[in-house]
């Protein structure tokens, strides 16, 4: 590993959640926002459960956003709100159980 790759660090994670901000999605940058706050807010910021947010262009689903996937799993959630976004935090990020209603498409594993 080169010195560089070295002094590079990210804190361990669970989850990386990542969003379309992209016009189609309606750039969608408050509901970023409040995703990370929110995640922040139950504790899952950093630890055993931590979920690390960030923010896409586009993630080629350009119908019903905005979008979102959470990896390792890939399950792809459709049309986010601030109150999808709390019972996806509590059901899926907390308790491990996706909500069905909202998931589009899910990696098979």
């Amino acid at each position: 590993m080169s010195e560089a790759l070295k002094e590079l660090s990210i804190s361990p994670y669970k989850r990386h959640v990542i969003m379309c901000v992209g016009k189609s999605c309606g750039e969608n940058m408050p509901l970023l926002k409040y995703m990370k706050e929110a995640v922040a807010k139950a504790g899952l910021a950093e630890g055993e459960l931590a979920v690390r947010v960030n923010r896409a262009g586009c993630l080629g689903v350009c119908k019903q956003g905005p979008i979102m996937v959470v990896h390792p799993e890939g399950v792809w959630y459709a049309d986010l709100d601030e109150a999808k976004v709390d019972t996806i935090i509590e059901s899926h990020f907390k308790q491990g159980k996706p909500v069905d209603a909202w998931v589009f498409h899910a990696q098979d594993n």
